[in-house]
């Protein structure tokens, strides 16, 4: 007599068998479809995956221009590595008061030779008042003279150090002369790609977004000059930031 079957078997065996049918939709089985259904939702692990934005062609930096931007930036840095120099308002006012200082002590000196000459006139015995005033006048004449020396003193040393600053930062300059040159030139040469890259992004029949409403092109009458430089450093940082391939 065959063993009961239980409800618990019953359903186990339907499952058995429904699991071996070929699939309805493409004939395999239900497995081997489970399998491929999954591998092609499952991107394979090395498969390149990349959201940044192709570059326009006309953002394709040449090696001559990376060349250029190359001299820019090492000007830059050299630039900002150079010491500071002295405000040039308080290095002309140490001047004019070191001038000042100068005038001022030369008419002290000025009226005590005078007054040493007069002193010495044989005649001067004659006036004895005129002769005591003379005296009282070289006393406070070389105290005078003491004084603006002391005061000239101290101007000099300021103007020194002032002038020290500057010549500190003029040897930083000079030594440093060939890289900041060949930085001014570069920049010179890039503005004039710079310039020919906008005339070709505003010759296009249709320039890209960032061009034509970034920039507003084309420039209201009577603001070209404006417009350009806008358009000069916004360029500046688009190829900046193309050096390292982070788009803006």
């Amino acid at each position: 007599m065959p063993s009961q079957v239980t409800p618990a078997q019953l359903i186990g065996e339907i499952s058995r068998l429904v699991r071996q049918l070929p699939c309805p939709h493409c004939g395999q089985d239900d497995a081997g479809s489970s399998r491929a259904h999954y591998q092609a939702l499952v991107p394979a692990a090395r498969e390149p995956y990349d959201d940044v934005a192709p570059l326009d062609p006309l953002d394709e930096i040449g090696d001559e221009e990376r060349w250029l931007w190359r001299l820019v930036e090492e000007a830059e840095r050299a630039a900002e590595a150079a010491p500071p120099g002295p405000d040039p308002r308080q290095v002309a006012l140490a001047e004019q008061r070191c001038q000042e200082a100068y005038e001022a002590e030369q008419k002290v000196q000025t009226r005590i030779h005078a007054t040493i000459t007069a002193l010495a006139q044989p005649s001067s015995w004659l006036r004895p008042r005129h002769r005591a005033a003379l005296a009282r006048h070289l006393r406070e004449d070389r105290a005078a003279a003491v004084l603006t020396a002391i005061q000239r003193g101290r101007i000099e040393e300021i103007r020194g150090r002032l002038r020290a600053v500057a010549h500190r930062r003029a040897d930083y300059l000079e030594a440093n002369r060939t890289t900041l040159e060949a930085g001014r030139n570069a920049r010179v040469e890039l503005t004039r790609v710079l310039d020919d890259l906008i005339d070709r992004y505003a010759r296009m029949a249709q320039p890209p977004a960032w061009f034509k409403f970034g920039l507003d092109y084309p420039p209201e009458p009577g603001t070209r000059r404006e417009w350009l430089q806008h358009a000069r450093e916004t360029m500046i940082e688009r190829r900046r930031a193309n050096l390292h391939r982070v788009l803006l």
